[in-house]
């Protein structure tokens, strides 16, 4: 199942842009002031993830939700930001970034990649997709909509339960195992955020 939704169109607000008005400032966000009142998600990543849901929701077949991976964020403190749209009520669960991302492994994602094989984390817009039963479970599919996320498919990069993504071990060393490039999720939580966002909500990795 293959949804059409596309990565910024800069021609879409062509005019902005030429007057050096970033695009993600086009949209009137005004009557979304409800979501995210506590400043879970930062003011950036949400604004961009909220602009974007506005230039394009006419094609977003699931609107219900929104998805902010605060990728420069530790990996020990939930960073995994679900956005349910209708009530603007914030979900936040822990979440894996890649171990090329993070070869120290300190908890903290530095370096980011589109690459085959380079077990990176990511960054960009993506469309969620189709689940499926593979290696790690219950799986959701992910679409890559820019050029930094493009190889997604290739990659296998989809979201999956993962036993290293631990509360225990966020608890007391700050950070979670890592992924080959997959924004895993706590096992428990894995099936409960993919029903809520599959088959064709944003899904917006974001750093600094």
């Amino acid at each position: 199942m293959a949804f059409r939704v596309y990565a910024v169109d800069l021609s879409q607000v062509r005019s902005a842009v030429q007057s050096r008005v970033p695009w993600y400032e086009v949209p009137d966000l005004s009557h979304l002031d409800y979501i995210d009142t506590k400043n879970k998600i930062p003011e950036l990543a949400k604004k961009k993830a909220l602009a974007y849901y506005e230039l394009y929701k006419d094609k977003i077949p699931n609107k219900d939700y929104i998805t902010v991976f605060d990728a420069s964020s530790v990996s020990g403190k939930p960073r995994l930001h679900l956005i349910h749209i209708p009530t603007g009520v914030i979900e936040s669960y822990l979440v894996a970034h890649g171990k090329g991302s993070d070869r120290n492994h300190d908890g903290y994602a530095e370096k980011f990649s589109n690459q085959l094989n380079s077990n990176a984390t990511s960054l960009g817009f993506y469309i969620t997709e189709a689940t499926y039963m593979g290696g790690n479970g219950y799986s959701l599919r992910l679409k890559g909509l820019e050029s930094t996320n493009s190889n997604a498919y290739a990659r296998a990069i989809v979201i999956h339960g993962a036993g290293y993504v631990d509360a225990k071990m966020a608890a007391v060393q700050n950070k979670v195992g890592r992924s080959q490039g997959c924004p895993a999720v706590e096992t428990k939580y894995a099936k409960s955020v993919i029903n809520k966002i599959k088959n064709g909500s944003v899904f917006y990795i974001w750093s600094l």
